[in-house]
């Protein structure tokens, strides 16, 4: 932090503003960790964290792998407002020289900056080694055996009959591959009100997860282009 311009004993507002972008830091860093936690489930496994002799084991179970690092990083995103909230408490001090609010920042101030370096560290040690799954991601998007994609092909469809009949016709289908343990594809495929609308080739793009990404790619182009301008 740049010297304060003006007598800072009992403005705290600098100290404050630090220990608030510190708690974001320590947020934003924890939703990461949860995200990855979540991932690293048996229902999901779809990425992990590096494996390393002594790290994420169990002493139980053998086959277990433990997100150690996301522990780490949500325990520290869960302690950090919490600190945050005694730098906001200490703002309204007495005069020009008060007495136990000032000190109240001299261990929670230490705790917070040391939270947030330990997090870092972790998710830098997350981040080099992550490993994915791009396999069990895509079996996963089939488990609704084609649902997930039922809004593609009804946009698609709004294009030709408008969107409420389209949602409806949709609907329908859904509903009926559900009922059928069918999957979308093969629904919609005998469903002669769709096919009159869309071909063979177009429902199967549409059914592809891999050609509905939405604005992912871009938003990816944005990160990176801002990662590049920051440590060039």
């Amino acid at each position: 932090m740049a010297l304060p311009e003006q007598p800072w004993h009992t403005q705290r507002d600098r100290i404050a503003e630090f220990g608030a972008w510190l708690g974001l830091v320590a947020g934003t860093l924890g939703k990461f960790g949860r995200d990855i936690s979540l991932l690293m489930q048996t229902e999901a496994g779809e990425v992990f964290e590096p494996s390393a002799p002594g790290k994420g084991g169990s002493s139980t179970m053998p086959h277990k792998r433990n997100p150690v690092g996301a522990a780490a990083l949500i325990g520290a995103a869960t302690r950090a407002p919490g600190l945050v909230a005694t730098l906001f408490s200490a703002l309204p001090q007495e005069h020009e020289r008060s007495l136990g609010l000032w000190h109240a920042e001299w261990e929670t101030l230490p705790e917070l900056n040391c939270l947030v370096a330990g997090s870092m560290a972790q998710a830098q040690v997350i981040v080099d080694g992550l490993e994915v799954d791009a396999v069990r991601m895509a079996r996963n998007l089939q488990l609704t055996q084609g649902l997930v994609l039922a809004e593609a092909v009804s946009i698609a469809l709004a294009q030709r009959i408008g969107r409420d009949a389209a949602h409806h016709l949709v609907e329908q289908c859904c509903k009926r591959a559900v009922a059928e343990q069918r999957h979308l594809r093969e629904v919609l495929g005998d469903e002669p009100q769709v096919t009159a609308q869309l071909s063979a080739d177009e429902l199967d793009r549409l059914l592809d997860p891999a050609h509905y990404l939405g604005q992912a790619q871009a938003w990816v182009a944005r990160a990176v282009a801002e990662h590049s301008l920051f440590n060039a």
